[in-house]
């Protein structure tokens, strides 16, 4: 293989991840971002923005730190390091993500809530 097709295989291993991480955060970011921006249209932003960072970092880890022009073939290291850079990226967006949105969350939802229970 060419380091064309691998770079293009490494690629398509970062989208693939990041579309996962997207479908199964889609519907619970958007009723938290609903919930901390008040309304759907400002909420419907932050979800695309969210989304884009999903998919950039992992694309960024993989053209920073993948192995498509270091390997001739797709052996199974090729394949580990794809991986593992689709899985940083993802995890280090996700955390970027996770850091900002427990800005806005209320810190004491539990006392709040055991005084509704005794009510």
């Amino acid at each position: 293989m060419n380091q064309l097709s691998l770079f293009f295989i490494e690629t398509f291993i970062g989208i693939f991840v990041s579309g996962v991480v997207i479908i199964a955060l889609l519907k619970p970011l958007r009723k938290i971002l609903i919930d901390i921006c008040g309304n759907a249209e400002r909420a419907g932003f932050w979800v695309v923005y969210s989304n884009v960072m999903l998919v950039i970092a992992p694309l960024l880890t993989i053209i920073m730190f993948g192995k498509s022009n270091a390997s001739l073939t797709a052996d199974f290291t090729f394949y580990k390091t794809a991986f593992g850079c689709s899985l940083f990226g993802i995890f280090f967006s996700l955390a970027a993500i996770g850091l900002q949105v427990s800005k806005f969350i209320p810190k004491n939802i539990n006392k709040s809530n055991a005084e509704d229970e005794s009510i």
